[in-house]
């Protein structure tokens, strides 16, 4: 039983207690008929429960909502009223046909009397439907909302997962520049360069589709990235690494720090004069990257959306957001899962 059925089944329990209570109290009504009229009124209850259900499911396919309110509610007010009517008056027969206080329910069942309980008849009917129709609209508001909650999400992982493709060309490019410079200069350096090369695009292939890696993998992954960049800039480059051993079995996404150390690669000045350090740490649950602001006058194919991108992505993965800090030190700190 769904959560929505639950509510009903309760409903219908207190309002069968409620009523069988008032026709002790205030009718004095002997306990086996009393107990009669409750079974009666449960079962009426349950089968208009049973009716508006199917009804409404009938009309939210074929003349939902969107398509004209006012028609709906008019067509669906005045099925419901037909409906509860012919009900109450099978209630009103039984009652009077098969239970003994006849005079009872001639007493109370005065012109005025009449009147006011078909005006509650209708007040009933109208505010089941809106009711109905204001359930509709959350629902529909609901599922709107976690539609595009779920659109937000796969457009921040496809950018995402471009921005992790963009290793590919850039990287693969000054990669094979260093490897041709090294096969002559010292074979062995290449051969062991090739071979990082090779696992730092394993790691890609092998997790380009996981939603989230842990730490002690991507650093297992990092260094050998690390070593290709030792290897293209020599000592203009430090990276140095201060990891608490409490974090390695939380998670980020894959090549989070591949991403950042580019993204400072592209955007710092990096030469004998100006090295460029890049320290990478953890500090309660997050996982920080920085380095000095050294910046270049110009940088080349960045549309600045490799930032916002992240900041995107990691907004679906934690409730903690990505946080980024600019002053003497670019800092960007990424929350661990």
């Amino acid at each position: 039983m769904n959560q929505k059925n639950k509510i009903v089944s309760l409903i219908i329990a207190f309002m069968v207690c409620i009523s069988t209570f008032f026709r002790w109290y205030i009718f004095h009504i002997e306990l086996k008929i009393n107990l009669l009229l409750a079974v009666v009124s449960a079962n009426v209850l349950v089968f208009t429960w049973i009716f508006f259900k199917k009804l409404y499911a009938y009309l939210d396919r074929t003349m939902p909502y969107d398509k004209g309110i006012f028609k709906r509610l008019s067509l669906q007010i005045i099925i419901t009223l037909i409906f509860s009517n012919i009900i109450s008056r099978i209630v009103y027969l039984i009652g009077t046909n098969f239970i003994t206080f006849q005079d009872l329910i001639n007493q109370q069942f005065t012109n005025l009397a009449q009147i006011a309980g078909i005006a509650s008849e209708i007040l009933l009917v109208i505010l089941l439907n809106v009711a109905h129709f204001s359930y509709y609209s959350l629902e529909k508001w609901r599922e709107n909302a976690l539609r595009a909650t779920h659109l937000e999400k796969e457009k921040s992982q496809v950018q995402f997962d471009n921005l992790k493709n963009q290793l590919n060309p850039h990287f693969l490019f000054n990669s094979l520049t260093s490897l041709d410079s090294l096969i002559h200069e010292n074979p062995t350096l290449a051969s062991e360069f090739l071979r990082q090369l090779a696992k730092v695009f394993r790691y890609v292939l092998q997790n380009k589709e996981k939603g989230l890696v842990s730490l002690e993998t991507e650093l297992n992954f990092i260094k050998n990235y690390v070593a290709l960049l030792q290897t293209r800039f020599g000592e203009s480059l430090s990276i140095s690494f201060n990891i608490s051993e409490e974090f390695l079995d939380l998670h980020i996404a894959p090549v989070t720090l591949q991403i950042l150390i580019e993204n400072a690669l592209k955007h710092n000045t990096i030469n004998q004069a100006n090295p460029l350090t890049i320290n990478i740490l953890t500090h309660e649950d997050y996982l920080i990257i920085e380095n000095p602001v050294q910046l270049k006058k110009q940088v080349e194919t960045s549309n600045g959306q490799g930032l916002h991108n992240l900041k995107s992505l990691y907004s679906f993965l934690s409730e903690k957001e990505v946080l980024i800090e600019i002053n003497e030190m670019f800092r960007v700190k990424i929350p661990l899962i």
